[in-house]
């Protein structure tokens, strides 16, 4: 059997210089449990611990930076690729007066802190022009979309998610549970009031940056 006495020897060196396993094996060429069991024992000074310390703070800081530059420049890519897209399907139904209504709509109306889309209003006419736009565009169905309604307490009794349900064209197993908002107020102030009705397009990350996108492109159109 082949004498591995100069390859442990350069291995005992490489370590006490400060060189990682990982380091170490692409030079020597033994297994990974050979290296283990050579270097178990090894005694270090206190300079040599010092220095490897060092040594593989380096390499860690060097591999997060590594790693975060590039994950920068794939959610650039992306970034770009989002705003491509975006681009082509504003100049795509800028003339459609849906399209422009929805975006403007949102633009008032919309959620822009989110990680979804939200858009959330009590006018009932308002929520269908949202629910069509909607439909038309990203091509998202009614019943894929969530549902919730914020109201006061004095109305808490008045089956309101019936009435949106009914109005919009909504499916009722869709809503999920109503916001009561505590009130000093014993009386209805507004006998019509329904509540306001949030939308909700479950994992929209990328349709709610799309919504911003166009938003700037609307307001570039008419200056």
């Amino acid at each position: 059997m082949k004498s591995k006495v100069p390859e442990r020897t350069r291995a005992i060196e490489l370590r006490r210089r400060g060189f990682s396993y990982r380091d170490i094996l692409q030079e020597v060429r033994v297994a990974k449990s050979t290296l283990s069991r050579w270097l178990m024992d090894l005694p270090l000074t206190e300079d040599e611990k010092r220095y490897l310390k060092t040594r593989n703070d380096a390499n860690i800081s060097r591999g997060r930076i590594k790693a975060a530059t590039a994950h920068r420049s794939n959610r650039l890519a992306r970034d770009e690729a989002l705003r491509s897209v975006a681009e082509t399907e504003f100049e795509t139904h800028r003339l459609d007066p849906l399209f422009v209504i929805g975006v403007a709509l949102y633009w008032a109306e919309g959620a822009k802190r989110s990680d979804t889309f939200h858009f959330m209003n009590s006018d009932v006419d308002m929520v269908k022009v949202m629910l069509a736009w909607l439909e038309k565009f990203p091509g998202i169905g009614r019943h894929e979309l969530r549902y919730r309604l914020y109201i006061h307490k004095p109305y808490e009794f008045e089956r309101c998610e019936e009435y949106w349900s009914e109005k919009a064209n909504i499916p009722r197993d869709r809503f999920v549970k109503t916001i009561y908002k505590s009130t000093s107020l014993l009386v209805k102030k507004r006998p019509n009031y329904k509540g306001c009705l949030r939308i909700e397009v479950p994992k929209s990350t990328q349709l709610l940056r799309k919504m911003i996108l166009w938003h700037h492109m609307l307001a570039r159109s008419f200056s």
